[in-house]
């Protein structure tokens, strides 16, 4: 943290703010906490586990949302809408309905993955003709 969240002041690295004198410890504590939090996502997604990925990059954003923190979630969200088509093309409905939910609780928002949740539960519930 550069600057006092409350006065803006420069902390030159201070945890007590030399202008108005604000303790910053906790806001300082949870930036660190979110960057342990990124970094351990991280790894658990390269080490192929998707769902404590997720789960922890959740956290990590709700200490502090910062950008690569978003440009990591951003990612996650391209590389699992591939997988998810693939569970689709294999008629793994239910499978690809639990991995877009998960990615949901990343961002609700998602245009992707609001598309990709409205094909996913038509292809599940239309009639199987052959």
């Amino acid at each position: 943290m550069e600057r006092c969240s409350c006065c803006n002041a420069r902390l030159n690295g201070a945890l007590i703010c030399p202008r108005c004198h604000t303790n910053l410890t906790g806001v300082i504590s949870s930036e660190q906490r979110a960057q342990h939090l990124l970094e351990q996502a991280m790894q658990l997604w390269f080490t192929h586990e998707p769902k404590l990925a997720v789960l922890t990059l959740t956290k990590a954003i709700s200490y502090k949302k910062t950008p690569a923190a978003v440009i990591f979630r951003d990612f996650m969200i391209r590389q699992s809408c591939s997988k998810v088509l693939a569970l689709l093309a294999q008629y793994k409905y239910k499978e690809a309905q639990q991995t877009l939910s998960l990615l949901r609780s990343l961002h609700p928002t998602h245009q992707l993955l609001v598309q990709l949740q409205g094909f996913t539960h038509y292809l599940s519930t239309r009639p199987y003709f052959s």
